[in-house]
């Protein structure tokens, strides 16, 4: 994989300092809502530098890949869930992968875990971890599940601006089992990026106007399953 390019000047040094001002320092209420879920090192101030660095220095599609993103016993919990929701094929035909509604399961971890991605103080509290310069608002979760000979081709999330974060629930994953969800450069030669579905890892990426897909799913991974789940939090 090449050296992803340098970003472009829509992100600046001291971006959040700013946008919001020297005495901002990110949303008190919002972070003891993340501590619910997120690994304590995620939830504290002083590794928020070096995460908001990655992002900004990511390239053309700024962005991040953390491991160990939520607290263990909670990514054991989601997990665990996952393996027993309900799932139906994606309501969008050229999608071939699965899909499962929050108000068709049983309550749980997932569940639980849904209901707070899709809320103001998550979108609240990722726009803090990498420093966003806009506020806002939850606009859709996908929870999803992907198999043998199934993908997710090139697509366009959003023209609008706002952050995607895409957690992974993915056990076990090998190389050889494909699953990557990959950022062709626009000259169609090489992949920018290429992000392992590896369990309990979370990318963030700035998500307007960025190509991107999931390749293919090989015969080897017969077994298992790709899980991720996805949120949308867009500019209000």
């Amino acid at each position: 994989m090449r050296r992803p390019e340098r970003t472009s000047g829509f992100f600046i040094p001291d971006l959040v300092d700013n946008v919001f001002g020297e005495g901002w320092r990110g949303p008190s209420a919002e972070l003891a809502e993340a501590a619910r879920w997120m690994h304590p090192q995620l939830v504290e101030p002083a590794v928020v530098p070096g995460v908001r660095a990655a992002f900004m220095e990511n390239g053309r599609v700024p962005g991040v890949c953390l491991s160990d993103a939520l607290h263990p016993a909670r990514a054991e919990a989601v997990h665990e869930a996952l393996g027993r929701a309900r799932f139906v094929p994606h309501h969008h035909a050229p999608y071939p992968l699965s899909i499962a509604r929050r108000e068709e399961q049983e309550p749980s971890a997932l569940t639980d875990f849904v209901q707070w991605l899709g809320t103001g103080a998550a979108a609240a509290y990722h726009a803090w971890l990498v420093g966003f310069p806009h506020r806002l608002v939850p606009t859709q979760v996908q929870v999803s599940r992907m198999g043998v000979g199934e993908r997710f081709p090139q697509h366009v999330d959003t023209e609008d601006e706002g952050l995607a974060v895409v957690y992974n629930f993915t056990r076990p994953w090998e190389e050889r089992f494909g699953g990557v969800l990959v950022f062709p450069h626009p000259s169609g030669t090489w992949d920018e990026l290429r992000i392992p579905p590896l369990f309990n890892s979370v990318f963030i990426f700035r998500s307007r106007g960025a190509p991107h897909a999931v390749t293919p799913v090989t015969p080897e991974a017969a077994g298992h399953w790709r899980y991720t789940v996805t949120s949308f939090f867009l500019a209000s």
